[in-house]
């Protein structure tokens, strides 16, 4: 049993701090799997020791497939380790390119070294440093949620589509 299992997104209010990659990935797993609708994400590059696994994958899957109103928005800021090396995510992103959309950051955002995730417009999880796991989680923080979704749409708009992200259909 992990720290998260008690968690219920839009309910637990309680205020976590992660320090490993391990405790990410068992956060955002856990929040992804509640997730109803929409979730928004920025990475520096999809920390492949929290994101590139099969339990996220499938949770992702399960969220594109869930509604045909679900929204994945992911936003990279250095895209070259996913096109060099791969990751589940874009393969998700791939498969369900009307759920899941991938962005690359746009050049006035490629310094920006914050990463969060947000749930369902209450749930969070944020780091400060983009390049280092610690950070905080919290299931149902809707005021930090606005705050989070406002500084993506800033980034969200001026992020472009990397063409390295598409499926090639040979």
């Amino acid at each position: 049993m992990n720290e998260f299992d008690h968690c219920v997104l839009g309910e637990s209010a309680e205020l976590f701090r992660v320090e490993s990659s391990e405790e990410l990935g068992r956060a955002s797993l856990r929040m992804v799997e509640q997730c109803r609708r929409q979730l928004d994400l920025v990475s520096r590059h999809l920390d492949p020791a929290v994101y590139d696994s099969a339990e996220f994958q499938d949770a992702l899957k399960r969220l594109a497939l869930r509604s045909r109103h679900s929204q994945i928005r992911i936003v990279i800021l250095d895209p070259q380790p996913l096109v060099s090396e791969g990751h589940r995510v874009l393969d998700v992103a791939q498969r369900l390119s009307s759920f899941v959309h991938l962005r690359t950051a746009a050049e006035e955002h490629r310094h920006f070294n914050e990463a969060f995730l947000v749930a369902d417009s209450t749930g969070v999880i944020y780091r400060k440093l983009s390049d280092r796991f610690d950070g905080t989680v919290n299931f149902n923080d809707r005021s930090e949620a606005l705050e989070l979704q406002r500084r993506f749409e800033e980034i969200w708009d001026k992020a472009q589509p990397d063409p390295n992200f598409r499926r090639l259909g040979l």
